[in-house]
């Protein structure tokens, strides 16, 4: 018996006449497309607006009007530059979760390598760790996946090598 028992549909899916499919996996599946569909949208939109608040960082209107214009607009540009900054990052974790939609590997935790639920990818679509991953690494005790040991073996190494900063360490003069 397929699918260990459970909702088997027996029949044609996606014309191949006497395919097993489970329910249970068909139901992901078309969560995961529709999860795809969100995520290129959501990609369309941020690369819209990272257009705009790139352009509207750069607009050059300095020297233009008294004081007060120009602090407005200095303000609003860096309120845009942060801004695209903070759309850039969601735009890398939105392509990297396409990305590992089409290579099959969306929906598993970096960390535990189990299957990460739906209802977690619909809250968070570039979700790549678990809910108790997530809680683990928030309390500071982090399981570590395969894929992070080499990354936090070099950042481990780095930090124990890291020489204590102070004041008097650096050569800047300070006023006094």
């Amino acid at each position: 018996m397929g699918c260990g028992g459970r909702g088997i549909v027996h029949g044609t899916h996606g014309g191949s006449p006497g395919l097993e499919v489970c329910e249970d996996s068909m139901s992901r599946q078309d969560a995961l497309l529709r999860l795809y569909q969100r995520l290129l949208v959501q990609r369309d939109s941020l690369r819209q607006q990272l257009d705009l608040d790139i352009s509207h960082a750069g607009d050059g209107r300095e020297g233009m009007g008294d004081s007060a214009d120009i602090a407005s607009d200095d303000i609003e540009r860096e309120l845009s530059s942060q801004l695209a900054s903070l759309e850039s990052r969601e735009l890398g974790r939105v392509e990297a979760a396409l990305d590992a939609l089409r290579g099959g590997r969306y929906g598993t935790c970096d960390d535990c390598q189990k299957p990460i639920p739906i209802n977690r990818l619909q809250a968070l679509p570039y979700s790549t760790t678990c809910v108790d991953c997530q809680r683990s690494e928030e309390r500071g005790g982090r399981k570590r996946g395969f894929r992070e040991n080499w990354g936090s073996a070099c950042r481990d190494e780095a930090r124990a090598h890291d020489v204590e900063t102070n004041l008097e360490n650096l050569s800047i003069p300070l006023e006094r």
